[in-house]
């Protein structure tokens, strides 16, 4: 299975469905980024090409991030960063799909999380990790990029509305470290493709990248942000997140559940996610992500995003598993 969410049918999106394979803020889309789409449509800025110049896009992140704009590249997405990246890159697994690479080494798995080491050389991982949501202590990574040989590329696309902390304070100091990020998943905004690097090579990674890389509506909307308030909705989005996660410690659970930092959570269960996935569609018009083709993953894996609806979730799921379990009680 593919991420991007659940397919699109006719042209569009499968409106009636409830999707928890998609990892975006739980708080979804903040309204002043709502008022600036809409201010940018009212306006037809879509009938005027955006600026090649992209230094206010830049300075908003800066700002937002506490580094120098010109240490501050911007693409098409995080994904955008990656495809420009080259593939001489080690990448613990289990990690994004998307990441190229010439080798992997694989993350030590305890009983209820991933732990992921940084290994020296040239390293390609994100943070906190998709799909198993574990962390990269920032004492460790900056061990790692104190050894001038090593390389870091860390995606941290899920950071701002995570309980792990950012490493992108450390690029003012490391050149060895780029930071990936996106507001793809922290303000819910996947339709706008806006991604950004922070680090020395930021410079290097855009002249990979076309010149019009940024829609009009796009660059209004972040050249009009305000990083103060950026700032402060992530601190309330990661609020959001402790508080969903709370009341998952407690509740009833037929499955295995992995300890995350993310605004997602990767779970196991006695039979292939697949047929829960089907059973989900059927009963609740749900869905959660397949994680089998992640590398070091099983087919009983599966990620499943925080929502405010989550704990709905997991009492069908809960209800899916004990039926089947009664059925086949040699298997569950």
């Amino acid at each position: 299975m593919k991420h991007g969410g659940y397919s699109w049918r006719n042209g569009k999106p499968a409106l009636d469905v409830k999707d928890f394979s998609v990892n975006l803020n739980p708080l979804g889309v903040p309204k002043f980024v709502e008022e600036l789409i809409n201010e940018a449509v009212r306006l037809k800025i879509y009938t005027y090409y955006p600026p090649q110049n992209l230094r206010e896009i830049k300075s908003v992140i800066g700002e937002i991030y506490g580094v120098s704009e010109d240490l501050v590249g911007v693409f098409n997405g995080a994904s955008e960063v990656i495809n420009v990246l080259d593939d001489n890159f080690t990448v613990p697994q289990p990690n994004y799909s998307e990441y190229k690479f010439r080798s992997y080494y694989f993350a030590e798995e305890r009983e209820d999380e991933f732990v992921f080491k940084l290994k020296p050389g040239r390293i390609i991982a994100s943070n906190p990790n998709n799909p198993t949501g574990s962390v990269i202590k920032l004492n460790e990574i900056e061990d790692f990029l104190k050894d001038k040989k090593n390389e870091l590329v860390l995606d941290e696309s899920f950071i701002d509305i995570s309980l792990a902390e950012s490493a992108s304070r450390l690029v003012n100091e490391f050149s060895n470290l780029t930071i990936i990020n996106s507001f793809t998943k922290s303000l819910a905004i996947p339709g706008l493709r806006f991604g950004f690097s922070l680090g020395h090579k930021s410079k290097e990674l855009e002249r990979l990248a076309p010149i019009w890389r940024i829609n009009s509506i796009t660059y209004y909307v972040v050249s009009n942000l305000n990083a103060k308030e950026i700032r402060s909705f992530f601190a309330s989005s990661r609020s959001k997140v402790k508080e969903i996660y709370d009341k998952l410690e407690n509740a009833k659970k037929l499955f295995k559940m992995y300890k995350s930092y993310a605004p997602f959570f990767l779970v196991e269960f006695k039979i292939p996610s697949s047929l829960i996935n089907d059973e989900l569609i059927r009963r609740c018009k749900c869905y959660i992500r397949d994680a089998s083709n992640f590398l070091g993953l099983r087919n009983t894996h599966a990620r499943i995003a925080l929502k405010d609806d989550v704990m709905g979730l997991i009492h069908t799921i809960n209800e899916i598993i004990s039926e089947k379990r009664e059925l086949s009680p040699h298997v569950l």
